[in-house]
C-alpha cells in the first residue's frame, strides 16, 4: 500500500518557471558612456549590472535591451564602476558600520578588495565614482566611496578639511588671489 502513497496524477499540469530580471543571467550587456564625444562600451554580465538600480530600472521598461546608453558618467569613470560591479557579480557586499571607526579602509570594509580599488584612487576619482554611482542608483558603491572620504577627514580640524576638500585645480587660482590681495 506504501505505492499508493507516491501516486501522482498524471493529469495535473506541470508548474510553469514564471520569467524574471534575472532570467538570462548568462547573457551580457553593454553599458555605453554617453557623456564623452567618444563613447566608451563595456561588456558586463547581466546578473552584475543588475546590481545598479538604474540598470535594473531600465531592464524593467525593455527586459530586451542589450545596450544601455549610461548618460551623465565619463567613460574613465564608467570603467572603475563596471570593474567593481564585475568584482562583486550581483552579490550586495557586507554593509560597511557607521559611523566610520577608523582611517583605514581594510578595517572598515568586509571585502580587501574593495579597500585595494578604492585606495588606488585620487580624490577627484573618489568624487567622480559618488557622483556616478549615485546616479546610476549603486548604494554599495556610493557607500564605499563615502567612506573613503569620511577616512579622509576623520579626526581632522575645519581647516584642515577645507584643505583636504578643496579643488586641486583651483588651488592655483588661489594662490594668484592671494598674491594680489598682498
Amino acid at each position: 500500500m506504501a505505492s499508493t502513497d507516491q501516486k501522482t496524477d498524471a493529469n495535473e499540469p506541470e508548474e510553469e518557471e514564471m520569467g524574471g530580471l534575472d532570467d538570462g543571467d548568462e547573457e551580457n550587456l553593454v553599458l555605453i558612456s554617453s557623456e564623452d564625444d567618444s563613447p566608451k562600451e563595456f561588456e558586463i554580465s547581466r546578473k552584475a549590472a543588475l546590481m545598479c538600480n538604474l540598470v535594473k530600472s531600465i531592464l524593467e521598461g525593455d527586459n530586451g535591451a542589450k545596450k544601455i546608453p549610461i548618460k551623465k558618467v565619463r567613460g574613465d569613470i564608467l570603467e572603475l564602476i563596471v570593474e567593481y560591479l564585475k568584482h562583486h557579480n550581483g552579490k550586495k557586499p557586507e554593509e560597511i558600520a557607521k559611523p566610520i571607526r577608523s582611517v583605514k579602509m581594510e578595517r572598515i570594509v568586509a571585502d580587501k578588495w574593495d579597500a585595494d580599488y578604492i585606495n588606488k584612487m585620487n580624490k577627484k576619482t573618489i568624487f567622480q565614482v559618488i557622483l556616478g554611482a549615485n546616479y546610476m542608483d549603486l548604494p554599495s558603491l556610493l557607500h564605499l566611496g563615502c567612506a573613503k572620504i569620511a577616512t579622509l577627514i576623520k579626526g581632522k580640524s575645519p581647516e584642515e578639511i577645507k584643505n583636504i576638500l578643496a579643488d586641486e585645480s583651483n588651488d592655483s587660482n588661489k594662490v594668484e588671489e592671494n598674491k594680489d590681495d598682498q
